[in-house]
């Protein structure tokens, strides 16, 4: 869900109200200019690419550890909405051509 403007997780008595902003500078810039380049926008939506799948190919690419909700911030951040904000791992319109994709 989005509280405040920024995501939040409770789903099943499991909470994570953690965000980008949680982290040092330097990994947030690391992490917003990683997303800016290596996912592309799209008018439909991509099915199959959440969140968490997401958080796990900037994880390897960077080494920065994020918490599904803080992902889901710095894509917010970056200026993606998700499709249905009530879901766990939201999903996005992007491109399933997206740089991050092609590994």
């Amino acid at each position: 869900m989005i509280r405040n403007g920024r995501p939040y997780t409770n789903e099943n008595g499991w909470e994570d109200a953690g965000l980008i902003t949680d982290h040092p500078q330097e990994e947030q810039d690391i992490v917003l200019d990683w997303i800016r380049r290596n996912i592309l926008p799209r008018k439909t939506v991509l099915h199959g690419r959440t969140t968490y799948g997401m958080k796990h190919i900037l994880e390897h690419d960077t080494k920065i550890y994020l918490t599904n909700n803080e992902f889901k911030d710095a894509m917010m951040i970056c200026g993606f909405e998700p499709v249905d904000p009530n879901m766990l791992n939201w999903i996005y319109r992007i491109s399933a051509k997206s740089p991050a994709f092609k590994r």
